[in-house]
């Protein structure tokens, strides 16, 4: 499959290159034969050796992993007004990119380009060593074999005998029990690796009308996805006990991309109407497997189930764009666009998801110089979209009764901004913007509730604000200090306002600095850097009458240097540092009897890197490179409530309930969620101009990742390569 695509590829990029060919062939006839020649050509051939301990996909995350031989080529020919750009650089199946431009400047213009790479997916280990219990109750796990490395153990609720309750109150003794598997594991295909090959490719045609100042542009894009990755899932209800399973999900996925339009210049007016079809196909089938009761399906009965969709879908747009010519003191333009997304679900049971929505949005800019000292800018954009979504999934009970669904939301979203440049001198320019959203949504407010026949609790609106607005101001600076601008600072200051945040992560409150410099007094030594401060804050959520506040603190900077002691010697020097901290107030649970506080809740990050690098020209024909890098990544999450004891229901028999007291603790959360994680590498390089037609080149490099605390994902990884090449 992969060959036939590739040789596809081939046979279509020959032909539109032909028939371009022909057109510019065509027009460089016309060309004089005193016009200036110029052809380079380059190939080169080589061999990449690659191998890898442990989880070497950790070590290069992006890189197929495999040794083999790599191929590149590269021509490019200027004559007259004909202008041809092609290159390939071809390293295996896994890994290659290749592309064409073609320039006949007085009628068209052809870019073609391809590319792809691979990406490696962890396995996160559900195989731990037991069995059974699939089709309880009771839920009986015996083990079978050793665990996988790093895989999940099976949960009691308590871990040990218990005495039990006929009660969730505890009021009435039942004896003591061995309490069953409550959180269980099942890994389908334990032993399998995963990845994806990501393939992007892309043409465009530009054709000039050869009478009339306008232009026909057409253009296709295609994003494809192809591999394995792990599927994760729970397969019943958790209220009795939540089966965890993994298994692998074959992905075959291709988004694709068609746009025509022309643009024409009509007098002070450049007008382009431009039509585009975007499409997403799933091209593997839906996955099915066996899933128990559901205490929100009742009906709903052992059997194999459909889940975990990711629909067809399909989006068309008209957009009509006017502006004005980009010269002059005044400078406008305006756009409007008329859309359509569609899902297209394949579900069978219980009911395909159907979803439309219709939008359409505008655009105006207006920039206005009076004088080379002052630009004053506008700006207006609007989003209107109308969704609609299936009303209700048809028997979903198995007895039947519909299961009402929830409206999708109605959004409007106007933004308007003004700007205005001051510039006092040439080696300084001052800034400052203001900007106003405004959001208006349907089918919000307080949900009213509705009892079905199985007495559950459904909520026909969305509990958001009907209405929100976002105030944003911004002020900045751009100088140039010193003899032949040596020093260079620029920098801004946002805050924002927002009257009612809409969800849990949305900010009331928000400020942020940023601040950058570089100096070089001279061509051998210079430094730069850069500092970014955020503070972001919510003391206005609630959820099931909780309050909800969340403050966040982000600081992230770099310091560089480089210097060149000597001609042909060269040190470069770079430090970057990142920090987040979140304070937050959290709720876990939503059920009455089973719902926890946790009024300081944080999340700590913070990650350095330092990379180093030397270059250095040995001879006239003999360059190195030799550089490496070090990252140090830390986080944590950190609950805090007290512990508190809970009724978790244990079932002897369909009919038969117990309950057993147990403790819920926040402990040991911190533990299973720090991460400590040290990254390194080393690169070197040789390149070597054997003559004025030859060239050598070699490189090698180490990659390791190692978690500290666990090495289930460590790995490392080294390559070697060398290359010669050809120039004609």
């Amino acid at each position: 499959m992969t060959g036939y695509r590739i040789w596809m590829s081939v046979v279509v990029g020959a032909l539109l290159i032909g028939s371009a060919a022909t057109l510019a062939l065509a027009d460089m006839v016309e060309s004089e034969l005193t016009d200036k020649a110029t052809t380079v050509a380059s190939v080169s051939l080589g061999y990449r050796g690659v191998s890898g301990e442990d989880n070497a996909g950790r070590a290069l995350e992006y890189d197929s992993l495999e040794s083999s031989a790599l191929f590149k080529a590269k021509l490019y020919t200027d004559v007259g007004k004909f202008h041809l750009d092609l290159g390939v650089d071809y390293l295996n199946e896994d890994d290659y990119a290749a592309e064409v431009h073609l320039n006949s400047k007085a009628l068209l213009r052809l870019d073609l380009s391809t590319q792809r790479f691979y990406h490696n997916l962890d396995h996160i280990p559900y195989d731990n060593g037991y069995r059974g219990g699939e089709a309880g109750p009771p839920l009986i796990r015996t083990p079978t074999a050793a665990p996988a490395d790093g895989s999940r153990p099976d949960a009691l609720f308590p871990s040990t005998p218990t005495t039990s309750y006929t009660t969730p109150d505890f009021t009435t003794p039942a004896g003591t029990m061995n309490p069953a598997y409550n959180n269980y594991y099942t890994d389908q295909d334990s032993g399998n690796d995963y990845g994806l090959h990501l393939d992007m490719s892309e043409a465009k045609l530009k054709l000039k009308l050869p009478d009339y100042p306008a232009h026909v542009v057409l253009s296709y894009w295609r994003y494809e996805k192809e591999g394995e990755k792990q599927l994760r899932f729970v397969d019943e209800s958790c209220a009795t006990a939540c089966h965890m399973q993994s298994k692998t999900r074959d992905i075959d996925r291709v988004t694709e991309e068609f746009k025509a339009g022309v643009d024409a210049h009509i007098g002070f007016i450049d007008v382009a109407l431009e039509g585009l079809l975007r499409t997403f196909r799933d091209r593997e089938s839906i996955p099915v497997d066996d899933f128990g009761t559901h205490d929100l399906a009742p009906g709903q009965t052992f059997s194999d189930y459909q889940h975990d969709e990711d629909p067809d879908s399909k989006l068309k747009e008209l957009t009509l764009k006017l502006n004005t010519a980009p010269s002059g003191g005044l400078v406008g333009s305006a756009s409007f666009t008329l859309g359509e997304r569609e899902n297209q679900s394949d579900l069978s049971a219980p009911n395909p998801v159907e979803a439309t929505t219709d939008y359409y949005k505008t655009a105006a800019d207006v920039t206005y110089t009076p004088g080379e000292k002052w630009t004053v800018s506008f700006r207006y954009r609007l989003l209107d979209l109308d969704a609609d979504n299936t009303n209700a999934f048809a028997d979903y009970y198995a007895q039947g009764d519909d299961l009402q669904v929830r409206q999708a939301i109605d959004i409007t979203r106007a933004w308007y901004e003004a700007a205005v440049n001051y510039r006092p001198s040439r080696s300084l320019t001052l800034k400052a913007e203001l900007s106003r959203q405004d959001i208006d949504r349907s089918n919000t407010g307080t949900p009213t509730t509705i009892q079905d026949s199985f007495g559950h609790t459904i909520t026909d609106t969305w509990e958001l604000p009907d209405e929100e607005t976002i105030t944003r101001v911004k002020l900045g600076f751009n100088s140039r200090l010193m003899e032949k601008s040596a020093l260079k600072l620029n920098g801004w200051l946002v805050y924002q306002k927002n009257d009612e945040p809409a969800y849990g992560t949305s900010f009331a409150d928000s400020l942020e600095l940023f601040v950058a410099t570089s100096y070089a007094p001279s061509p051998f030594w210079g430094l730069m850097a850069n500092a970014n401060l955020l503070t972001q804050e919510n003391k206005d959520h609630e959820l099931y009458e909780v309050s909800l506040d969340q403050e966040k603190q982000q600081q992230n900077g770099s310091l560089g240097a480089w210097v060149n002691p000597r001609e042909g010697l060269s040190f470069d020097l770079n430090y970057g540092f990142f920090r987040t901290a979140i304070d937050q107030e959290q709720l876990y649970g939503t059920t009455d009897g089973y719902m926890i506080e946790d009024d300081s809740a944080s999340y700590r990050q913070t990650v350095h890197s330092v990379t180093a690098g030397v270059t250095w020209q040995a001879l006239e024909q003999l360059s190195c490179r030799l550089e490496g890098y070090l990252v140090r990544s830390k986080a944590s999450w950190d609950p805090d409530f007290d512990t508190e004891t809970f009724a978790y229901p244990q079932y002897a028999s369909p009919t038969d309930i117990y309950y057993f007291p147990a403790e819920a603790s926040s402990s040991d959360l911190r533990d299973i969620s720090e991460l400590d994680i040290r990254q390194n590498g080393v690169r070197a390089r040789a390149n070597w101009q054997i003559d004025e037609k030859w060239a050598c080149s070699a490189e090698a490099t180490y990659d390791k990742y190692d978690e500290i605390g666990s090495d289930t994902y460590d790995g490392s990884a080294q390559t070697a390569m060398i290359s010669f090449s050809r120039s004609w």
